[in-house]
């Protein structure tokens, strides 16, 4: 093998280590949580239930619920909760049927720090601006990513006070990840500096076969 062939192999090598590094983290992978009545949940009749599906990639939510009452001048409001940090983000607002049917698709932020480990269903006034869960809690449930550790049953995730425990103030949205940003955004160019460096050395071996 001449020097340039194996120069090649090299950096083909290296675009191959590379290349599952720029592919999106494992935490974007869709889940099913199942909603019940919980030891958390305050509100509602204790035979509800429903799950909840969170495709993050897409950014969509889907939840589907029955034995929730239809509400009249409130509106039921799902939230993704990091129990840890305090932390909730909003996965919209939807009302029951006059059969206590749910069936609400709505849209999710982007999200790169994931910390969330709890899917609530809260009752909400209408209108209401409020970015924090209220006190009145329906059903929930707890989950865990990929790679993420499983929060047990004694960290509480929503206290009747603020709607949420933890360090950070209710309402406020999480980390974004900035240093893991910048990490990928080095990854990705020097992905793109092999591969332009394995097209110009390949286009150098074609012309010196001609």
């Amino acid at each position: 093998m001449s020097r340039h062939a194996r120069r090649l192999a090299v950096l083909l090598a290296l675009l191959c280590a590379l290349a599952p590094s720029a592919i999106a983290r494992a935490n974007g992978v869709p889940m099913t949580v199942a909603l019940k009545y919980m030891e958390l949940s305050n509100y509602g009749p204790k035979e509800a239930t429903g799950a909840a599906e969170l495709l993050f990639a897409e950014g969509i939510v889907r939840v589907n619920a029955t034995g929730l009452p239809a509400l009249t001048n409130q509106r039921y409001q799902g939230w993704l909760v990091n129990s840890e940090q305090g932390d909730a983000i909003s996965a919209g607002r939807f009302n029951a049927d006059a059969d206590g049917r749910v069936a609400f698709q709505g849209t999710l932020p982007p999200i790169s720090n994931f910390g969330f480990d709890l899917f609530i269903i809260t009752v909400e006034p209408e209108p209401d601006d409020a970015p924090q869960p209220s006190a009145s809690r329906s059903i929930g449930g707890r989950f865990s990513l990929v790679g993420q550790r499983a929060v047990d049953g004694s960290q509480s995730g929503v206290s009747a006070a603020s709607g949420i425990s933890g360090a950070g103030a209710p309402g406020q949205l999480p980390n974004t990840g900035d240093a893991e940003w910048r990490f990928d955004m080095i990854r990705a160019g020097a992905l793109a500096g092999v591969m332009a460096l394995s097209i110009f050395i390949g286009m150098r071996l074609s012309r010196r076969r001609a």
